[in-house]
């Protein structure tokens, strides 16, 4: 069995006095690709900020390669090394080009010299199909498609241990999502470890290892994808994906896939 990259024990977090996260227990091995799905206000993005400890629990533990980082005097940069992050709105810096957007991780964060950066940042970027001729353009003249491919390449620049999706297509429209899904898919083959909220069940059916349902601050239900997309034992998942059938149609794929 693959090495524990990520385990998150008991994590609880309250905002605006509402607990978002009830307890919430999980692991992530090293190559896996885990998704999370589950309704709006489940607790989702909360989740992953706080793994990333740009929200801090209010309790719980969270451990990365078996070493806790939420414990007092932890650097919290330090663990973002480690921990990559894409959000659902790119944030690129606006004013720098593509390539200068992955060289700033490289050159202010990790302290690398320029040519090393450069040579990392330029195979970061084609490793997500953004090709040199994109690369000294700004954001704005960039599709929203590529700019989420520039922030993928961000965070693999800094070749963390796991990277960690909030809704990443979500702010795209549905002929960019693909490209987006594709890129995942092909870093999901490569054994990059990734922990991704979406509700992209096609790319669920088609990259998961294993899918996790989360609602009201829980874990309801997790499994492979074929059992949790297809025969849920939870009502309140099956009731989820019954109303989603009708957007995707996941079954064909997962019915073929190789198991």
């Amino acid at each position: 069995m693959a090495k524990e990259v990520l385990k998150v024990v008991d994590l609880r977090k309250k905002l605006g006095g509402r607990e978002v996260l009830k307890g919430v227990t999980l692991t992530v091995r090293e190559g896996e690709t885990k998704v999370i799905i589950g309704p709006s206000g489940a607790g989702k993005s909360t989740l992953l900020r706080c793994i990333n400890l740009l929200l801090r629990p209010d309790s719980g533990k969270v451990f990365l390669d078996g070493k806790e980082v939420t414990a007092p005097g932890v650097d919290p940069v330090k663990v973002r090394q480690r921990i990559g992050f894409v959000f659902q709105s790119f944030n690129l810096f606006l004013h720098m080009t593509a390539l200068e957007n992955v060289l700033i991780v490289l050159t202010k964060v990790k302290k690398l010299p320029m040519c090393e950066a450069l040579r990392i940042a330029k195979e970061a970027l084609q490793s997500v199909g953004i090709g040199e001729e994109h690369w000294g353009k700004y954001p704005a003249q960039l599709s929203g498609g590529q700019q989420q491919r520039v922030a993928i390449a961000r965070a693999l620049a800094m070749e963390p241990r796991i990277i960690l999706l909030d809704e990443p297509t979500s702010a795209l429209d549905p002929e960019l999502i693909v490209e987006v899904m594709q890129v995942l898919e092909n870093l999901s083959k490569k054994g990059v470890t990734m922990l991704v909220v979406t509700h992209e069940l096609g790319f669920a059916a088609k990259a998961a290892d294993s899918v996790v349902f989360m609602d009201d601050g829980q874990i309801i239900e997790e499994g492979p994808p074929e059992e949790i997309l297809l025969s849920p034992r939870n009502p309140r998942v099956a009731s989820f994906i019954t109303r989603l059938w009708e957007l995707y149609d996941i079954k064909d794929t997962l019915t073929s896939r190789e198991r």
